[in-house]
């Protein structure tokens, strides 16, 4: 009997506190359903937005993967891509793949249409320091200050060409480090100063009346080397 009585105060001290808690909550009911729901509301948005993001990159490497993967990769896709997925990873790495391009362009018109090669080294430049500006990713900052090396050298800007190779770390750092050295050598100097004058050679005209049914004979200039003689 004594259980039995015991359990029942307990019981009916447990109503009473559940009672009182009630009525001390009873205002601010409203205020708690409204915060349940407004959580409930977070964590769906939450959930599309990270679905939609995750879509998003996905849809950015697509693009990025169509732009590289072309024969010859395309630089205006990658551009494209670049601008129609800011803020992405895979934009930065656009950014720097497309600079590279025109870094490569620049190489293969330099001597012939320098006007051409200086353009394409001003893109690359923008684009190289873009990344630096913006990127918190030590790779493609790499990457970015190989680059800028690159584009000084074609330059005959050395001694920046030299500072740049040197802040590169990571997987490049030896070999930037041996290019650094090798502009601090007199041969290199002397290379890039006869570079930054080098004009392209002249195509010779055929001269007489020439051959019926021959083919006349084209010749290119020579091309003075480094302490070569013309």
């Amino acid at each position: 009997m004594k259980s039995a009585h015991r359990h029942e105060l307990q019981t009916n001290a447990l109503a009473q506190r559940l009672d009182v808690a009630i009525h001390r909550l009873r205002p601010y009911v409203s205020t708690i359903v409204g915060v349940i729901v407004a959580i409930l509301v977070l964590m769906i948005i939450w959930s599309y937005v990270s679905k939609s993001s995750v879509t998003r990159q996905g849809e950015a490497w697509e693009a990025y993967n169509q732009a590289v993967g072309s024969v010859p990769p395309s630089l205006e896709k990658l551009r494209q891509s670049a601008q129609e997925y800011p803020g992405t990873k895979m934009q930065e790495l656009a950014d720097i793949t497309w600079a590279d391009g025109q870094v490569f362009n620049a190489s293969q018109s330099f001597v012939y249409n320098r006007r051409a090669s200086t353009d394409a080294l001003n893109r690359a430049t923008s684009a190289y320091q873009g990344v630096l500006q913006t990127s918190s990713d030590e790779r493609l900052i790499n990457r970015a200050h190989l680059g800028m090396a690159r584009v000084y050298e074609m330059r005959n800007e050395l001694e920046k060409a030299r500072d740049e190779y040197l802040k590169i770390k990571g997987g490049y750092a030896e070999y930037a480090k041996a290019q650094a050295e090798r502009l601090s050598k007199p041969e290199a100097i002397d290379t890039y100063a006869w570079l930054e004058k080098a004009q392209p050679p002249l195509i010779q005209p055929p001269t007489g009346p020439g051959t019926p049914g021959r083919r006349p004979a084209f010749s290119p200039g020579d091309l003075s080397l480094p302490g070569a003689t013309p």
